[in-house]
């Protein structure tokens, strides 16, 4: 019986692999990241490992589902149209995938699957539509709207941390533009900012700002105040666009918790529209680094050319 399906997260350093008996997951494993030469065997290091896991565990290639991937870039239905961290440009993934395992595959961008994940796994509640958002040392997210991924014209839906802030001061950021989001939002933003604002203390990450904080810092309470107040003028008109059940926070500033998360809630309430402002459900992440490896598994589940037999 055609039930077993492989989710796959390809990350920058590693590949995040997990087996599922429909979903149930039954194992999961990491292997290295071979970027050298433009990432040229990827492929075939991730096609060797998903044989190997299947012969280990006593299964049969005619066994799978179907395998779900998750790239770090602009993914199309069949084609990775850019991945920089690995080296790769229109590279036809699913085909190469198909070819040598002769099973259905999916491939999507991997912000987007850890919102399927979250969608999937995260809350016991059946949302259908919610706007994931991960606050890293970038800002991405994904966009669900009715169980399904909002992908865009330019497999570009969902790059949160790309809209663009009007601001006092002028900061570059890693996609060309000025003044995105990320340049501000997210870790690395939060730390220029912080040692920009303090005279004596300079900090080398998050934790470091929280932690001045609650001693009672002032450049870092104004560093997670103006960051969190970025962060909410943007999520706000994403969400008064689309009216979402549920926020979705993720990405390693989450990590601090309601120090992170209770300010910005607070600075949410200022720019959402009152008819969603108190109605909508706005929580961390729980899946953390497991929620690509889920979301690409239900992936499988959605596609309609995936059934078990």
């Amino acid at each position: 019986m055609r039930d077993k399906i492989i989710g796959v997260d390809i990350g920058g350093t590693t590949i995040k692999m997990a087996l599922f008996n429909n979903d149930q997951l039954i194992d999961k494993w990491v292997i290295p990241t071979l970027i050298d030469n433009n990432g040229e065997s990827i492929s075939q290091d991730l096609i060797q490992s998903i044989r190997t896991k299947m012969a280990e565990r006593g299964f049969s290639l005619a066994e799978l589902r179907g395998i779900g991937i998750g790239v770090p870039g602009p993914v199309n239905d069949t084609t990775v149209k850019r991945a920089v961290n690995l080296g790769w440009k229109n590279l036809p993934l699913k085909k190469i995938i198909e070819d040598e395992l002769q099973t259905v595959v999916t491939v999507l961008n991997d912000a987007n699957a850890a919102a399927l994940g979250e969608l999937w796994q995260g809350s016991d509640e059946q949302y259908k539509n919610i706007v994931f958002a991960t606050v890293g040392t970038g800002v991405g997210g994904g966009v669900i709207v009715d169980g399904k991924i909002l992908n865009g014209k330019n497999a570009s839906a969902g790059e949160i941390g790309h809209i663009p802030l009007k601001t006092s001061e002028e900061r570059i950021c890693g996609c060309g533009n000025k003044n995105c989001l990320e340049c501000y939002g997210s870790a690395t933003g939060m730390i220029q900012t912080m040692n920009q604002l303090s005279e004596f203390e300079r900090v080398k990450n998050t934790k470091e700002i929280f932690a001045l904080a609650e001693l009672g810092n002032l450049a870092a309470k104004q560093t997670i105040q103006e960051t969190v107040d970025y962060l909410a003028q943007a999520f706000a008109g994403i969400l008064n666009t689309l009216d979402p059940e549920e926020l979705v926070i993720g990405g390693g500033v989450s990590e601090a918790g309601t120090a992170f998360l209770a300010p910005l809630e607070q600075a949410l309430e200022q720019y959402l529209f009152p008819e969603i402002r108190n109605r909508l459900e706005i929580r961390k992440a729980l899946l953390g680094n497991d929620a690509g490896i889920y979301g690409t598994a239900y992936h499988v589940l959605q596609c309609t050319g995936c059934a078990a037999e």
